[in-house]
């Protein structure tokens, strides 16, 4: 049997620490907006906005601080954003009716932002879940300000708020709306673009993926430990028990390899049954604890009728400045190395300064 299949990693482009530093600017522009809007008050403050705006920073600095320390996931530390702005507003929305003065003909500042919170639904969630949410919290908005304007509001302010209501409604609908159908459409171009950068066969990342991730790595100058390794006797597998076989196998190393991966690395099909990993900065001792697991866990796997299975590895570490192509080509130096000493081995390459540096 194979190990189960697990989720693929996100394309390169999606990943985490673009993300991470788009929710940090979020983090500082809600919190400077809470001490602007707390400053203008002073030192009459709103009954609502005095605790929960100091409230509303606090979650979101909780969750920008438990998202650097890897304790919650990207998805999770929006998902809490979200759900704390889409609160802080619904409440607002109702406080504002209680503290309107006599004959006002608007509604207060804070509804502009519902056009954000109901934008950054789609940004936040899948674009058929984000509408549920959005028209979720649009049906509360609604029956918010039909209670209001029924049983709260004086008769001498409802005509006059009755307009404004209506405009922050639709317009929130119609918000909606255009949101849902670009939202489906830009799902659907994400997809497109997913499955071209997946191995059909494995699920996971295939090569064109790597390289794109190989590329951004190298133009940032970032550090990264690549790992590039051979089923070994593989051509074997394919005579002795067939073709069906061999792919059983190559899904379920695939599987095992992505399953293995530290936060933030990659596991992609490089080419026949060569696979690659793009991992963190890894010392020595910590890339060869991580793939003794793996081998240890390949030799154990059940493959139908193909018992364990065994490969050969090289390791290379990524030097400052040094093009994604070298550190490939000492890693495959170094995988052959171990073919060459009698397979089923590690081999770290050594770092060689290239003729122009």
């Amino acid at each position: 049997m194979t190990v189960p299949r697990r989720p693929i990693s996100a394309p390169p482009s999606t990943w985490q620490p673009g993300q991470r530093r788009m929710f940090l600017l979020v983090v500082v522009l809600e919190v400077c907006a809470s001490m602007a809007a707390l400053w203008s008050q002073a030192p009459n403050f709103d009954a609502l906005d005095v605790w929960a705006l100091p409230l509303l920073s606090a979650l979101m600095l909780g969750a920008q601080l438990l998202l650097s320390m890897g304790l919650i996931r990207y998805e999770r530390a929006t998902s809490l954003a979200f759900l704390g702005g889409c609160t802080y507003l619904l409440l607002a929305l109702s406080h504002q009716y209680s503290v309107m003065p006599p004959g006002a003909r608007t509604l207060s500042e804070n509804t502009y932002w519902f056009a954000v919170l109901f934008t950054s639904a789609f940004y936040v969630f899948p674009a058929r879940v984000a509408t549920n949410y959005a028209v979720l919290i649009l049906g509360i908005a609604v029956m918010i300000c039909g209670w209001h304007l029924a049983a709260t509001v004086p008769a001498e302010t409802r005509l006059s708020l009755i307009g404004a209501t209506v405009q922050l409604l639709l317009s929130g609908g119609v918000l909606i709306l255009i949101q849902s159908i670009f939202g489906a459409q830009r799902a659907q171009l994400l997809a497109s673009r997913s499955a071209a950068l997946i191995d059909v066969l494995t699920g996971i990342a295939n090569r064109r993926a790597a390289e794109e991730r190989l590329r951004e790595l190298s133009g940032r100058g970032a550090a990264y430990t690549v790992v590039l390794f051979d089923l070994d006797h593989f051509k074997q597998i394919n005579d002795k028990h067939g073709h069906a076989a061999g792919d059983l196998v190559l899904r379920g190393v695939a599987q095992l390899s992505q399953a293995l991966l530290p936060q933030g690395g990659v596991a992609a099909r490089w080419g026949g049954e060569e696979f690659l990993l793009i991992l963190p900065p890894l010392s020595d001792t910590q890339v060869r604890k991580l793939l003794n697991t793996l081998r240890n866990e390949l030799r154990q796997q059940w493959h139908g009728e193909v018992v364990g299975v065994t490969g050969s590895f090289g390791v290379a570490n990524a030097a400052a400045g040094e093009l994604s192509e070298a550190v490939i080509a000492r890693a495959d130096e170094a995988m052959y190395s171990a073919k060459q000493q009698g397979r089923n081995d590690i081999r770290l390459a050594e770092w060689r300064r290239s003729p122009a540096g």
